[in-house]
């Protein structure tokens, strides 16, 4: 069993990204500048946020896209080696810093462009749990049509779905086939 990666500011920006876009929602894709500076501003990150503007989603996009492989990976080894990619991609290398607690964290060197600290802060937060809990923590919704991904932190690391919504739903598709079979 792995450690259980903490919730910080930054990896909760990073989910928000990430459930941007699920197909149990109409419109699927929702992501917004709004949406985003409105979880920086919950989340006390308005300095990644804000900067944002439309012109900004494509590259949105395609960073959530990539964000998403990392999850969707099949084994550990392919989601480590994922999410070396897009940290080489979002950043300009790494370095230590002091967290407000005073204990020492890698964090990525934003490389320049509108939405590089963005980028660089979201995956470091991705990083820095894979670092904590292993990436066996990193999953996507086994419940269909969802696929949407998760993070594991249940003490047991044995989380196999986005949501509760997507549990029960699995749960009652289990119990309809096992009753069609009695």
């Amino acid at each position: 069993m792995s450690a259980v990666p903490p919730l910080e500011p930054a990896l909760r920006l990073a989910v928000a990204l990430l459930h941007s876009y699920w197909v149990l929602q109409d419109p699927v894709d929702q992501l917004s500048v709004a949406r985003l500076r409105a979880a920086g501003r919950e989340l006390g990150l308005t300095e990644l946020t804000e900067p944002l503007g439309d012109a900004d989603l494509p590259r949105l996009r395609e960073l959530r896209t990539r964000l998403y492989q990392v999850f969707a990976a099949p084994d550990p080894a392919a989601r480590v080696a994922t999410l070396n990619e897009v940290l080489t991609e979002v950043s300009a290398g790494t370095a230590v810093e002091a967290s407000p607690d005073g204990t020492l964290r890698l964090t990525p060197l934003p490389r320049p462009g509108p939405i590089g600290p963005f980028a660089a802060t979201v995956t470091g937060a991705l990083a820095r749990a894979a670092t904590t809990g292993g990436t066996d923590r990193f999953g996507v919704c086994a419940a269909d049509p969802c696929r949407a991904p998760y993070l594991d932190r249940t003490r047991a690391g044995r989380q196999r779905y986005c949501c509760e919504l997507c549990n029960n739903r699995a749960a009652a598709a289990a119990y309809r086939s096992r009753t069609r079979r009695a």
